[in-house]
């Protein structure tokens, strides 16, 4: 699988109202996964490559974590350590921490690299000259270089043992082993081996035992310290391309074969355990085991990544986690909601399948169509026969999806309709066919060319390479009526060149319907009796059509290369689009239907203005565009190309920036826009590896945006939403019952010195309370805060104040008001200050909840204070008109706002 995607900086050159986005559908390719444990997250990271980037998936969720960026040519070997990701695309190494942050670059090789093993501080890097080096990580240079001759040792697999220091393990496609010491840059030892290129060496869970894996089919398990083999498997699928061995203490070996089987291996009794058939429908490249977990992990080059878990009573697996894409290049796809949230695509795998622009983990299999689906539902996909055709066209609608089947598709030269089922995400009972089909054996090898769901989701309209046009209900799949031209019906000879059905449609109220056809001819039914209402002669022969139905626009590509632009109602062409070099492959409306976006196979993607009539964007794309899309709120434009698996969106730019609409000169010179990434243009990675990242600037917002706005306090709402209601909390809170008293000590632990001491004190004293005759009369002091609060005369220090009241608890801010009033210590020019600080905090418009909430505290504890002192009133009243001015200017934006926003929902625009 090739996949080809940019950086996102050039799609803005390229094009003026569409930016990359993202892209769906990815998930692996030939390139073997690599695992890596990180100890932070105390989770597996898996990596693998799906084109020019990469993707790394957490293994918990097996939830996509990050996107690598996109590099110049194709990745063609990945590895990786705890830390780091490693990449060889072309001639040069890439060396990348948390998918994004690019550390290093190692270029130094003639030819393109296809091992790469980590070492410590070394990274082994093999090219196809069969030229090793080893690179120095941390000073980005070669420590060691060392050429093999093809013709006697051409290595195809190395390793490192464990517990051999500085030694490295080398496989050849000879089916020789060579163990070297990179220290002393020396061979140790050669293996005769086995007379079969070695695909695969990996450690075994036994010290100084080697598994071989060989492209015979045999897996041997060698002892390097003997040199000697300490047993042997055989594998009668073909080469071995994977292996693994489990690390949760159980004795088991498992491996994989080009046809996408797996074989599990009990390495005590010596024997095959299970077969897992079809695991994928591709050669398995990659297959790790997980540490400590009955786990493992399987990728292909079929588009999927897969997790099995050991849990049967036989000891075999069964399929935990799948993460998949198309297995064949997708060639059509629509839009199925109104919130865009939900795309349908149909690939040359006979699937039909469900992406979500909202996250990868949504993303829906509705299935693989098979004649006989309930066999397939019960005995496998593998096991059902074969599958139907391709579907080459579909056509949906969401407003009956929870009742009956709501997409009904096309296949390749096949004359039945299938429907599926969005909901239940399952390929649907009925077919819908015409019972004319079955009984004359002249018409026994059509078949349907296109089909359209009404816009009340009951009836599917499907057109014939016959030249008839049927209507099926989708409930029932019962045949309901008809729409017959005077020419179909006379001609009964093969082939139907001129009578076939190039496109069907229907408005949004079910009053006709329209039908293109090879000749030329546009005719227009009545929906109910099927009766001819008008005829057109389009002139050009059409390729297909796209309808707005709100609009009452049907544009038609031509064979020409242009595109036709028909007024359902008259039936007239108001517009007629040129400019593409190409066979036209796909056109789509804008929501609103000013733009009508086409593709053609000159790997064009054009957007034209109706109302002008002139072509306002124009741009290229590396590979041709066969399908494309527009949601139904305008927010994406999704397309799938020639040759690959992935689907791609494409921002609307013109929804929230300013976009030039000028058409563009004769003379325009497309750019090419290389195809979205498959992560989001301001998306980062969400893996955090324990480590700091560090940012050349960081952005810190001010204090105070602006002297206009209001600014709050950002505390949380626990620390001043109830300080009005803080006695009612410490009344419910109180214990229920008080405290019980120490149970005194047993007699024979009891001093007797300490006795007399107690009785001695109770005679000279009855009472422990302080007769009121000898009190002697005290000050109460000041707290700090209020010392604070006394001495202020700046609006810097009133200020502080109250950032110091931010500080403390409930408790203590209401402790500290208290502490205000002159029976407790405090005077009427404390209150006094306080009021200031309040008018002062409220005038910098700053922590303006708190603010409001510690002054309705004071009010409740000191209002009569206030009302005694003449002086207090005074600052109150003013302190009441700042507190008014501030609430008034908010109250206005308010209201301005939810004008504004009651005018946008109500108003017809």
């Amino acid at each position: 699988m090739t996949n080809t995607v940019g950086n996102c900086e050039s799609f803005v050159d390229a094009s003026r109202i569409f930016t990359g986005h993202r892209a769906l559908g990815l998930v692996s390719n030939h390139i073997p996964l690599v695992t890596k444990y990180i100890p932070q997250r105390k989770e597996t990271l898996i990596v693998t490559v799906i084109g020019n980037s990469y993707h790394t998936y957490g293994s918990n969720k097996l939830s996509l974590l990050g996107v690598g960026r996109a590099h110049e040519d194709d990745i063609t070997c990945l590895a990786g350590d705890t830390y780091r990701v490693y990449t060889a695309s072309g001639h040069t190494i890439k060396v990348w921490k948390r998918s994004t942050e690019l550390c290093n670059e190692f270029k130094g090789h003639e030819k393109p690299i296809h091992l790469m093993l980590p070492f410590g501080p070394h990274l082994l890097a093999v090219d196809e000259a069969n030229y090793l080096k080893v690179w120095d990580i941390n000073a980005a240079e070669v420590s060691f270089e060392l050429s093999f001759n093809p013709e006697t040792f051409c290595i195809s697999a190395l390793m490192h043992p464990v517990t051999y220091i500085n030694k490295i393990l080398f496989g050849s496609t000879q089916g020789t082993m060579q163990l070297w010491n990179l220290k002393t840059g020396k061979m140790v030892f050669a293996f005769n081996g086995w007379n079969s290129p070695i695909t695969i060496l990996e450690q075994a869970p036994a010290v100084d035992v080697v598994a071989v894996g060989l492209a015979s089919g045999d897996i041997v398990l060698h002892n390097l310290k003997f040199d000697e083999t300490v047993m042997k498997f055989k594998q009668e699928w073909g080469p071995i391309t994977a292996l693994t061995f489990r690390t949760d203490g159980a004795p088991i070996m498992i491996t994989g074969s080009t046809q996408g089987h797996l074989a599990i291996w009990d390495l005590e009794q010596q024997a095959l355990v299970q077969q897992h058939r079809h695991a994928h429908r591709g050669a398995i490249t990659g297959l790790k085991a997980l540490t400590a977990e009955p786990i493992i992990i399987t990728s292909s080059r079929d588009n999927s990544l897969k997790m099995w878990i050991f849990d049967q009573s036989d000891g075999g697996v069964r399929l935990l986690r799948e993460r998949c894409g198309h297995k064949a290049p997708p060639i059509r796809l629509r839009f199925h909601d109104q919130l865009g949230e939900w795309i349908l695509s149909t690939g040359l795998d006979s699937s039909l399948r469900a992406f979500s622009t909202v996250a990868d983990l949504l993303h829906r299999n509705l299935g693989t169509a098979h004649y006989n689906q309930k066999k397939a539902r019960r005995v496998g996909l593998e096991k059902a026969g074969a599958k139907m055709p391709p579907i080459i066209t579909f056509a949906s609608e969401s407003v009956r999806d929870k009742e009956w089947d709501s997409i009904a598709a096309v296949h390749r030269r096949y004359c039945n309709v299938t429907t599926w089922s969005f909901h239940r995400s399952t390929m649907g009972e009925h077919r819908l066919t015409h019972k004319r089909f079955v009984d004359n054996m002249a018409l026994a090898k059509s078949s349907a060319t296109c089909v359209t769901v009404t816009a009340c989701g009951n009836f599917a309209i499907v057109g014939y390479d016959t030249g008839h046009v049927d209507r099926y209900n989708m409930q029932s799949g019962i045949h309901r009526a008809a729409y017959i031209r005077e020419d179909t019906e006379k001609s009964s000879e093969l082939p139907f060149t001129r009578n076939a059905v190039r496109g069907v449609a229907s408005d949004g109220l079910n009053q006709v319907v329209l039908g293109v056809f090879a000749n030329g001819q546009l005719n227009t039914w009545n929906f109910k009796s099927g009766e001819i209402v008008r005829e057109t002669n389009l002139e050009v022969a059409p390729s297909f059509i796209e309808i707005n139905r709100h609009s009452g626009l049907l544009a038609i590509a031509m064979e020409d290369f242009s595109i036709a632009i028909v007024e359902v109602e008259t039936g007239k062409i108001v517009r007629r689009l040129l400019g593409h070099d190409g066979r036209l492959t796909d056109l789509a409306f804008s929501p609103d239907a000013r733009w009508v976006v086409s593709s053609a196979q000159d790997c064009s993607i054009r957007t034209w203005d109706l109302p002008t009539g002139t072509c306002i964007d124009y741009f290229l794309v590396p590979k041709s565009c066969v399908s494309l899309s527009f949601s139904a709120n305008g927010s994406f434009l999704a397309t799938a190309h020639v040759d690959d698996l992935g689907i791609y969106l494409w921002n609307n730019q013109s929804l929230y920036t300013q976009v030039s609409l000028r058409s563009l000169e004769a003379n325009f010179q497309p750019k090419v826009a290389p195809l979205p990434g498959s992560a989001a243009r301001s998306s980062c990675s969400e893996i955090e590896e324990g480590e700091t990242m560090e940012e050349d600037e960081q952005f810190a917002s001010p204090e105070q945006i602006s002297d206009s706005l209001v600014t709050l306090s950002l505390l949380p709402d626990s620390r001043w939403k109830n300080l009005l209601n803080l006695d009612v909390i410490k009344r419910r809170n109180r214990p229920k019952e008080p405290p019980k008293s120490q149970k005194l000590a047993p007699f024979f632990l009891t001093n007797t010195n300490s006795i007399e001491a107690i009785a001695n004190s109770q005679k000279e004293s009855g009472s422990r309370i302080l007769e009121s005759s000898s009190a002697i009369p005290f000050a109460i002091p000041l707290t700090p805060w209020a010392s604070k609060l006394n001495l202020a005369g700046k609006p810097e220090e009133y200020a502080a104040v109250i950032e110091e009241l931010k500080a403390m608890g409930p408790s203590a801010i209401d402790t500290e008001i208290r502490s205000l009033s002159p029976h407790l210590g405090g005077s009427t020019h404390l209150l006094s200050q306080f009021l200031t600080s309040i008018s002062v905090v409220l005038e910098s418009k700053r922590n303006y909840e708190v603010v409001q909430a510690y002054l309705g505290l004071f009010l409740k504890v000191h209002a009569s204070s206030l009302s005694e002192e003449h002086d207090l009133c005074k600052r109150a009243e003013k302190l009441s008109g700042v507190l008014k001015e501030s609430w008034s200017t908010l109250q206005s934006n308010f209201e301005s706002t939810l004008c504004l926003v009651s005018f946008f929902m109500n108003a017809v625009i």
